[in-house]
């Protein structure tokens, strides 16, 4: 049986610092950063999506964090398969491959070995779908989803239309139902032995003034004008990119509208980050190998990277890197 490749996954939700704890463990075990946030993947678009800043780049090589064309379209197939050459890539150098971000569906996808069926696509068919979902609504594709699959139906939330789409897409191309193909993902083992560290508070008040002053933080950082640029790039092309749903820019597009004042936008970028925020904590939570650290038991980021490391080497990780690195 072939050995698993060992993987740290710095995980949880919005502004708890794992990127800088993500650093840290990397500079202590000889590791690589491998970004799993869905918004991060796209060029252009630091601020909002808090992309790691050319100081943070520099302390840890990083991968997968600003490479795509807002443009680009990129599934969670697409990430499994480019994040699971990039770690076995890393793994072959004799590092140690750390996976950070809060993408939920990101990280159980890949860590837990899901297989995606990259047949049965078809850009054209997609295309008529989207149009549709434009012209009748979302529900009407959704009701067509339950009646042709209502296992996926069930596992898929209405307002979602790109994943609705896919759906219809794999079952009238492939003939079977989506969860059917759902089902048979889930079924294959993982190619890694990993621990998941979640980051968050005991007490959910702190990690959201934290989510507040992390928003303010971006805007003295110019998101305004980051923002308005994609605006001005949205509103000139033809279907809006994903990136565009992205919490920090769809509440300030309405802004650049001048259909609310910027105090308005501001506020509304706060409540999502927070309502997005309970979203990955109840994610995180339902996950295996996951061990919580909560930042309101410890002294700050030096007493959080001591406590990653005692869980980390409990379970096996790092003692060989340590000393290959002479630690």
């Amino acid at each position: 049986m072939r050995e698993k490749i060992p993987v740290i996954a710095v995980v949880g939700p919005t502004a708890t610092g794992k990127t800088a704890l993500g650093i840290g463990l990397a500079r202590r075990f000889g590791g690589e950063i491998v970004s799993c946030d869905s918004m991060q993947i796209y060029r252009g678009l630091p601020i909002g999506t808090a992309q790691p800043d050319q100081g943070e780049l520099a302390q840890a090589p990083h991968h997968l964090v600003g490479f795509l064309d807002v443009g680009e379209p990129f599934s969670v197939s697409d990430y499994v398969n480019l994040a699971g050459r990039t770690i076995t890539e890393i793994a072959g150098r004799g590092k140690l491959p750390i996976l950070v971000g809060g993408t939920g569906l990101y990280a159980r996808s890949l860590l837990r070995g899901f297989s995606f069926e990259e047949s049965a696509r078809d850009e054209s068919l997609r295309e008529a779908l989207f149009r549709e979902a434009e012209e009748q609504g979302p529900e009407a594709l959704y009701r067509r989803l339950q009646e042709q699959d209502p296992v996926a139906a069930g596992e898929i939330h209405p307002h979602n239309v790109k994943r609705v789409i896919r759906a219809l897409e794999y079952i009238q191309l492939s003939g079977e139902p989506f969860s059917r193909q759902a089902a048979r993902s889930k079924e294959a083992q993982s190619p890694y032995r990993y621990v998941m560290l979640v980051l968050g508070f005991r007490d959910r008040q702190k990690l959201y003034q934290r989510i507040d002053r992390r928003v303010d933080r971006m805007l003295e950082l110019g998101l305004l004008r980051e923002a308005e640029n994609f605006y001005r790039r949205c509103k000139e092309g033809g279907t809006p990119p994903t990136a565009a749903q992205a919490i920090g820019y769809k509440e300030l597009f309405p802004y650049f509208a001048g259909e609310v004042p910027l105090e308005q936008a501001v506020e509304d970028i706060k409540r999502e980050s927070r309502r997005y925020a309970k979203r990955q904590i109840t994610w995180f939570a339902r996950e295996e190998n996951a061990v919580p650290l909560y930042l309101d038991e410890l002294d700050g980021p030096e007493d959080l990277l001591e406590a990653a490391v005692r869980i980390l080497e409990e379970k096996g990780f790092g003692s060989p890197a340590r000393k290959e690195e002479g630690l």
